[in-house]
C-alpha cells in the first residue's frame, strides 16, 4: 500500500473500519489573493479562480461538472485533484459534506450554505472580517456530526490558500515557504505580498488575529469544527494550508489533529509541515501519476499540483478500505476521461 502512517494504530483503526464510518468535508471558498496573477494555479486564470471551488464541489458531489463545461485547469491545462477525490471517494463509499467557506458563486448541488462572502486582500483589509461567523459555522456542522461518524476528514478548495497560510505563519513568527500549486514556487510574490500586508497590520498578539487579519476562512471553520467534534477522530486533508489550520487548533484548542497529505507535498516542504504538526500525526499518500493514460495527470509528477480538494487523504481512504490501487488509478483516469 502506498501509504505511510505515523501512527500505527490509526492505520489498523481505519483498515479495519467501514465506509459508513467516515464523512469527508468539503471547505469550499475563494480569497481576494487569489486573483493576483501567477500567485495560484487552481484555475486557468485569476477570472477562472473563483470557479474553481464551485466545480470542485460538484465533480466530489456529483462527478461531473455542473456550473462549467469542463473541469478546473491549471494554466498548463492540468486538471483538478477533485478528480482523485472523488474517485477514491466514491470508489471507498465514503459520503461528503460540501461548506461554504466563503464562495463568491453558487455551486449546483446540495451545500451548507453560509454568506461569509470571500476573504479579502489583506494588503488593503482585514482577510476575514466575518472570522467570528465562520467560527460558528464550523462549530455548528462539528456540533451535528460528533459522534455519528468515527472519523470526520476535512479538505479545502480555496484557491491561494498556501499563500494566505504563508501571510498568518509570518504574523506568526515562522519565517518558512509554504508549498505551492505551481512546479516553481512564486515565493518572491508571497514575500512582496507579505510585506504590503504587514503595512497595514504591524503587529499582532495573538493566533486568532492572525488568522482574522491575513488569513481565509477555511481556518476559522476548521477551529470551529474542532471545537466541537469531540468524540470522533479529526482528519485534516491538505498541504500547507491545512497544517496552519493544524497549529491554529493546536494553539487554540489545545488537541492535535491527524494531517494526512501527498508525498509530493512532504517532497517539496515536508521539513516545515513538520515543524507544524507532530510527526505522530502524520498520514501520507505516495500517489503515482505517472502510468495514467492522460497527459495531464501525468504531469501531477513533474511538480504540478501537489495536492488539494482532500486528494492525500481521499487516495488514503479508497487504499485503506478497498485496497486495489489499480482500480483506484483506473477510476481516476475513467472520470477524468468523462468529464473531458
Amino acid at each position: 500500500m502506498s501509504v505511510s502512517f505515523s501512527d500505527p494504530q490509526l492505520e489498523k483503526k481505519i483498515k479495519n473500519a467501514s465506509p459508513d464510518e467516515f464523512v469527508f468535508v468539503l471547505l469550499a471558498g475563494t480569497t481576494a489573493v487569489s486573483a493576483r496573477p501567477g500567485i495560484s494555479a487552481a484555475g486557468a486564470s485569476p477570472e477562472l479562480m473563483s470557479a474553481t471551488p464551485v466545480v470542485d464541489s460538484e465533480i466530489i458531489m456529483e462527478g461531473k461538472c455542473l456550473s462549467m463545461s469542463d473541469p478546473p485547469m491549471t494554466p498548463e491545462g492540468i486538471p483538478t485533484p477533485s478528480i482523485v477525490t472523488r474517485a477514491s471517494l466514491n470508489m471507498a463509499g465514503i459520503k461528503s459534506i460540501i461548506v461554504d467557506a466563503g464562495l463568491e458563486r453558487i455551486p449546483k448541488i446540495p451545500y451548507i450554505h453560509s454568506g461569509i462572502g470571500k476573504a479579502n486582500d489583506p494588503a488593503f483589509e482585514q482577510a476575514l472580517p466575518n472570522f467570528y461567523s465562520a467560527l460558528k459555522l464550523g462549530e455548528y456542522l462539528g456540533s451535528i456530526i460528533d459522534g455519528k461518524y468515527r472519523y470526520v476528514v476535512v479538505g479545502e478548495s480555496i484557491p491561494g490558500g498556501t499563500t494566505t497560510s504563508y501571510l498568518v505563519l509570518r504574523a506568526l513568527g515562522f519565517n518558512m515557504m509554504t508549498s505551492s500549486s505551481l512546479p516553481d514556487n512564486p515565493e518572491w510574490m508571497k514575500r512582496n505580498l507579505w510585506r504590503e500586508a504587514k503595512k497595514r497590520r504591524p503587529e499582532v498578539r495573538q493566533p486568532e488575529e492572525a488568522a482574522s487579519e491575513f488569513g481565509d476562512y477555511s481556518m476559522p471553520v476548521s477551529l470551529g469544527i474542532a471545537e466541537s467534534v469531540r468524540n470522533s477522530d479529526l482528519i485534516l486533508a491538505g498541504g500547507t494550508q491545512m497544517a496552519t489550520c493544524s497549529y491554529l487548533i493546536q494553539t487554540m484548542k489545545q488537541r492535535i489533529p491527524y494531517l494526512c497529505t501527498t508525498s509530493w507535498v512532504m517532497k517539496d516542504s515536508g521539513e516545515n509541515i513538520k515543524k507544524l504538526v507532530p510527526r505522530k500525526y502524520l498520514v501520507t499518500s505516495e500517489i503515482k501519476m505517472d502510468g495514467s493514460r492522460h497527459e495531464g495527470l501525468r504531469m501531477y509528477e513533474r511538480g504540478h499540483v501537489k495536492e488539494g480538494a482532500g486528494m492525500g487523504a481521499a487516495f488514503m481512504l479508497a487504499s485503506s478500505l478497498n485496497g486495489d490501487e489499480a482500480r483506484i488509478y483506473g477510476a481516476v483516469d475513467k472520470l477524468y476521461e468523462d468529464l473531458s
